[in-house]
């Protein structure tokens, strides 16, 4: 890893600190243009670039508090290579993967960054992962391959307001992301010896499943374990394998989706085929995923509603829990659950032609949670990005390519046309912070 010296550290400092002021509200949208991180109103108003120079930005966070914001910036070396000029992006929401880069925080004003972790052309970050409180963060740091074994990546937690290496803890070896917590102030994660607690110094590990779990590790966007929301951090979700299915999807496994207690009490939720699962933000339902179907289970009453996706298609929660939009490459879609209805809100004008099964990535895949949502924290409003797709509830929309926001009422009915915030090239666009326990893994 590069040393770096107090002449570098007062730099970086100063260059940063050279953008204007931006934003020191709770309402702001960010998103990156050309290498750059910005900020900008709702309707609009004061685009501001609040980290305008240097290496280029490749994603970043929204803090629960929505008044700071963790970034990536690709390692300065990296950055002249052809590797760097083509990284892989994903095609809806434009987040980039594990690279070569430099993590850091900063304040919604712009600010003074503060470095989190530095950068090396031999070490690959994640995007950060916060705790419900916005004072801890948690990244991956593995090597320039992936490897066979998900537990030889590194889970590295700190605190946001402190330089690299002051405050930073190692979790112990994980398969998995590791999960924060709500209340108590732990992570859950899952090894080769089961399911274990850790404190956020990453000491005083404690295993609530002390033997390793069947079929672990699991392809890359099962293989989790996640705290349930808004429930005191009482009960934790993780799948086993039952079988392996054969045939034309032999990437695909069987599973059973458990709800596990910290004194090691399980219950099995269901059996299915899955390639994803997480919590609604509620904690009373889960969230699950064959590749061409959701379905929603409510845990106490195991009623169920499923309804068709697109393979390629992200869902994001409402805050409040009661609206699901599902953002795909030809249509977004919103779903009601508690009405069972879904109904397409922007779409390409095409016949979507049959959906091909999914392929589900392996198990050394390195995949991350959705970095940021696209809801506002009210729940009755929400960006989209056209990306050509321009047929608005069967109408063309009169602006055009670009950034808008929509309204909604209390019963999910369209308020008013989407309002155009900027025409220009914008990718990974985010109102609020995400939390990993309600976002699949891309």
């Amino acid at each position: 890893m590069k040393v770096r010296r107090v002449l570098l550290f007062l730099t970086l400092f100063i260059t940063f600190a050279s953008c204007s002021p931006g934003h020191s509200g709770s309402n702001e949208i960010a998103f990156l243009r050309n290498g750059q991180l910005w900020t900008i109103d709702p309707d609009g108003a004061n685009a501001l670039a609040i980290v305008s120079s240097g290496p280029p930005v490749v994603g970043y966070n929204w803090s629960p508090t929505h008044q700071f914001l963790a970034f990536r910036t690709l390692d300065d070396t990296f950055t002249t290579t052809p590797a760097a000029k083509q990284l892989a992006s994903n095609s809806i929401n434009g987040q980039v993967g594990d690279v070569q880069s430099t993590i850091n925080s900063l304040g919604v004003d712009g600010g003074t960054p503060i470095p989190t972790a530095f950068s090396s052309t031999d070490i690959r970050y994640s995007n950060v992962i916060w705790n419900a409180s916005g004072t801890r963060l948690i990244y991956r740091q593995s090597g320039k391959a992936n490897t066979a074994n998900p537990a030889d990546a590194r889970w590295i937690i700190a605190q946001n307001d402190q330089p690299g290496g002051i405050a930073a803890k190692l979790v112990p070896p994980t398969y998995a992301i590791p999960s924060f917590s709500y209340t108590n102030q732990k992570l859950v994660a899952i090894s080769s010896e089961g399911i274990f607690t850790t404190t956020l110094t990453g000491t005083q590990q404690h295993f609530i499943a002390q033997n390793p779990l069947p079929g672990h590790p699991l392809p890359a966007p099962l293989e989790r374990v996640l705290w349930q929301p808004a429930h005191q951090d009482t009960h934790v979700l993780y799948a086993i394998q039952v079988a392996t299915q054969t045939k034309a999807h032999a990437d695909v496994s069987q599973v059973q989706l458990i709800l596990g207690t910290l004194d090691g009490h399980t219950t099995t939720l269901t059996t299915c085929t899955c390639t994803q699962f997480a919590w609604s933000p509620d904690g009373n339902s889960i969230l699950y995923s064959t590749g061409t179907s959701d379905t929603l289970l409510t845990i106490t009453t195991h009623a169920t509603f499923t309804f068709p996706v697109a393979a390629d298609s992200i869902p994001y929660w409402s805050p409040d829990g009661r609206f699901l939009l599902l953002d795909g490459s030809d249509t977004m879609v919103m779903v009601q659950p508690a009405r069972q209805q879904q109904r397409v809100l922007l779409d390409d004008g095409h016949t979507s032609s049959a959906p091909n099964f999914p392929f589900v990535p392996t198990v050394s895949t390195l995949l991350q949670p959705v970095a940021n949502n696209i809801w506002a924290s009210d729940s009755r409003h929400f960006l989209f990005q056209t990306h050509n797709r321009l047929q608005w509830q069967g109408k063309a929309l009169s602006s055009g390519q670009g950034l808008y926001t929509a309204t909604i009422d209390d019963q999910g009915q369209i308020q008013g046309a989407p309002v155009l915030v900027d025409k220009a090239n914008d990718t990974q666009a985010g109102w609020t912070y995400q939390d990993a326990n309600t976002s699949f893994l891309y």
